[in-house]
């Protein structure tokens, strides 16, 4: 009896309406309720997200009353949201240029401001300390504000009225802000003028970095012999393609101008997180092709002028294309957003490119203080006070940083590399050296003018290709580049004394330059363009030969070249250097055959290459990892554990050498003979694949697999999400870093150009993405699939062309009208 009641209560307590049952389905109950709630809460808050990003998308259609103008300014767009502004004045052009740029990019202008004068840590906290700390030591902020106050008065109003312009969408805005502002919860101060030269600094700083170079060159200098240092910095190469003219100079005449005043440069190790990425993207490899035919070499008869610059990939693009037209101006092209006016591009009579020219615009100086703490440097004899700046730095979350900046006479001391204080010299720096000069390019309408305008550009030093309407070509290296009294600069330098100090700049006139050369071509693209016998010292580090030497080779063998071939020869993927690697290796094998049966087979894909460095091409991987391991396998040996900071854009020139002229210095001790060190180095590649791909297996080796490019937005490292939203890509990519397509994981070509000069509407431009940086806008990357697979767009210039296309019609109209 009690057993069977025994029974009866555990089944009772056990049952389906037993309460622990009911507690069960109750915890069930609320944790699916839960879900629900946090489903909805997300959906409620993805489509937040949507609508305050969509909210903040500009006015494209219509009639605007703004603050400013003088009279209305259209502004017509076409398909892929490009702006083409018609203004009454140059005031009101520039006005509308600050207006419609704040329109696509017042993100991208406000954090480039912010990177020039060392604010970021402000919005991100300490990631970007060490970033804003550079640019703290350089003095930007001190270098624009003295800029804006030199000035004079008609640059100044058009200065102001582009800043205006700016101010005027973002005080109608400021509640309806690009969603990175709410993502970080603040709002931008109003655009000044100072800003824009921010702005200049910043591609300066991207383009004219070199400092750290030095060092490297000093401690190699320190562990090699004298003839085997030089032989690791060649700069020249039998493909170099100099176009420069000839340059003598006449009896008497000096190799310099007067200077102003010393200055100051540069960055340090680049921090790894992705908004540094993304604002500021690695060095190495930087370049750019442009060339210019003459009608002897088109279809048309009149000439054709390319232009494809290389730079850090990123969201948004670096260029915002843009066309401005009023009286006295009619110009196409792209512009840095934050700076008036085109950058590269036509106007109606005239066409310009531009490749950097690289030169060597920074010096280091071994500074002598008086004691540890002490502010007194020596100069020939005598000790000077330095100057002291007192910056504070604001941390997001943090306590603020407070950095003292000691300058003296010749810049900023940057390091304290091995105990010494190192301060740099830098043109971007001096006293007059920023401008607004292409303001006064864009209006240039022949050669006499254009040249004009290129004696006030100061730099980045760049190599102008030039075209017109009436069928003449040129050439400009236009920039300053200083005169040192002794040595190059090329590594640090004493600083006490006036002994390695800049006596003055190149002068223009002997500047690189060339017109209407007879072969009519001039093609650059970072290489050596200056011939032997040049008089000045511009660099000894030029870019490698390989893109040069590749675009002459296939614009010398064709003729009536129309704006699709230039298209096509911006995007070809054949590297010279790969070539003549594998051919190296192929006749290596002969003499020492590889014994490794993977080594085995990647010799026959190197001996069965066409030398098109494609996306699913086994023989380009070879030859890179093969390149790499050969440079290791002969450093290694003299440099050490230190072979790995070796970094010269030569470097395969170098290895080019040590091959044909059978440098037996370079041999490493194991070897025997050169066809063994390469063999050995294509076994050592090999075995690096795998864990480059990923497998195992020969189907997985593809080049382009392995340089995957993906544009990064400055918020997506924040989290997998708003790297999901706002990113664009992985995508494989074709080409390598000396391929005329030149490509990396982190560079490639910017924006492509080509003008026609036999019809200015049939020619073409376009950018990485598109115009805009906000991601829910149409044209966030409306570009991105042409120029991925190497198309274009119509550069539309005439106004019949550009009415008939136009899908979007603003009118800007004085408010007390």
């Amino acid at each position: 009896m009690l057993t069977r009641l025994g029974v009866m209560k555990h089944q009772k307590l056990a049952g389906p309406g037993s309460a622990l049952d009911l507690m069960k389905q109750l915890a069930v109950r609320i944790v699916i309720a839960l879900l629900i709630l946090a489903g909805l809460i997300v959906a409620g808050a993805g489509s937040w997200f949507y609508w305050r990003a969509r909210s903040s998308l500009p006015q494209l259609d219509g009639m605007l009353k703004v603050e400013g103008l003088s009279a209305p300014v259209e502004v017509l767009r076409d398909a892929r949201g490009v702006p083409h502004l018609r203004a009454e004045s140059m005031d009101d052009l520039l006005f509308a240029q600050g207006y419609v740029t704040a329109q696509d990019r017042l993100w991208q202008m406000d954090l480039s401001r912010r990177l020039a004068f060392g604010e970021l840590s402000e919005l991100v906290g300490e990631p970007t300390l060490r970033l804003d700390i550079e640019n703290r030591t350089l003095g930007f902020r001190q270098v624009a504000e003295r800029t804006v106050g030199e000035l004079d008065p008609g640059t100044r109003r058009l200065l102001e009225a582009y800043s205006r312009g700016v101010n005027t969408f973002l005080s109608a805005h400021i509640n309806r802000l690009p969603i990175e502002f709410t993502v970080l919860r603040y709002r931008p101060s109003p655009w000044r003028d100072i800003d824009t030269f921010g702005a200049v600094l910043n591609m300066n700083k991207m383009l004219n970095t070199d400092w750290p170079t030095k060092l490297m060159r000093e401690r190699i200098r320190a562990r090699l012999q004298p003839e085997l240092y030089a032989d690791l910095f060649p700069d020249h190469s039998p493909l170099d393609h100099p176009v420069a003219e000839p340059l003598i100079l006449p009896p008497g005449k000096t190799r310099g101008v007067s200077l102003s005043s010393p200055v100051e440069d540069n960055a340090l190790d680049p921090v790894l997180t992705s908004l540094i990425e993304s604002t500021e993207p690695a060095l190495n490899g930087l370049g750019s092709n442009n060339w210019v035919l003459n009608g002897s070499h088109t279809q048309s008869g009149k000439p054709l002028l390319a232009n494809d610059p290389h730079l850090g990939h990123g969201i948004p693009s670096i260029w915002y294309m843009i066309h401005l037209k009023a009286p006295g101006i009619n110009v196409s092209g792209v512009s840095l957003p934050g700076v008036p006016g085109v950058i590269i591009g036509h106007n109606e009579r005239i066409a310009w490119g531009m490749t950097n020219t690289g030169p060597d615009v920074q010096d280091l100086y071994i500074e002598t203080f008086e004691g540890p703490d002490s502010r007194k440097y020596l100069h020939n004899g005598r000790w000077f006070e330095s100057d002291i700046r007192d910056e504070v730095i604001k941390i997001r979350g943090k306590t603020e940083y407070h950095l003292k900046v000691i300058s003296t006479r010749h810049g900023p001391v940057v390091s304290h590399d091995g105990g010494r204080d190192l301060a740099l010299r830098w043109t971007a720096l001096e006293k007059g050296y920023l401008n607004t000069s292409v303001l006064n390019i864009d209006r240039a309408q022949n050669w006499t003018e254009f040249t004009a305008a290129l004696k006030s550009f100061s730099g980045p030093m760049q190599n102008f290709v030039y075209a017109d309407v009436d069928g003449n070509i040129g050439y400009y290296a236009a920039g300053w580049v200083p005169i040192r009294k002794h040595g190059d600069g090329t590594v640090p330098v004493p600083g006490s004394s006036d002994e390695y100090d800049w006596t003055g700049y190149v002068p223009f006139e002997g500047l690189p330059h060339a017109y209407n050369p007879p072969v009519g071509i001039i093609a650059t693209a970072n290489g050596r363009v200056v011939p032997d016998g040049y008089p000045y010292f511009i660099t000894s580090e030029w870019e490698p030969p390989y893109r040069t030497a590749r675009i002459y080779n296939l614009l010398e063998a064709g003729n009536r070249f129309t704006v699709q071939d230039m298209l096509k020869i911006q995007c070809d993927i054949h590297p010279l250097d790969d070539e003549w690697l594998a051919k190296q290796v192929v006749q290596a094998s002969f003499h020492h055959p590889p014994r490794d049966p993977e080594a085995q087979y990647a010799l026959g894909l190197l001996r069965h290459w066409d030398g098109e460095a494609r996306v699913d091409s086994g023989a380009t991987l070879v030859a890179e990892v093969t390149r790499r391991a050969f440079l290791e396998r002969i450093l290694r040996p003299k440099l050490g554990a230190d072979f790995m900071g070796y970094h010269w854009p030569m470097q395969t020139v170098f290895l080019q050498n040590v091959v044909s002229n059978r440098w037996e210095r370079w041999l490493p001790r194991e070897d025997i003979s050169f066809s063994e060190t390469l063999i050995r180095s294509l076994e050592e590649g090999v075995k690096r694949i795998p864990g480059m791909v990923g497998n195992k297996g020969h189907d997985a080796w593809r080049w382009g697999d392995t340089i995957p490019l993906t544009f990064r937005h400055p918020l997506s490292g924040g989290s997998w999400i708003f790297g999901r939203l706002f990113n664009v890509g992985p995508f494989p990519q074709a080409g390598t870093a000396s391929t005329v397509k030149q490509t990396s994981s982190s560079l490639g070509p910017s924006m492509r150009m080509v003008v026609d000069f036999s019809n200015l509407d049939a020619s073409v431009q376009n950018i990485t993405l598109g115009e805009s940086g906000q991601v829910f806008s149409p044209h966030y990357k409306d570009q991105f699939e042409a120029w991925y697979n190497g198309r274009s767009f119509p550069m539309l210039f005439t106004d019949a062309a550009v009415d008939r296309v136009a899908v979007h019609k603003l009118v800007l109209e004085p408010a007390s009208n």
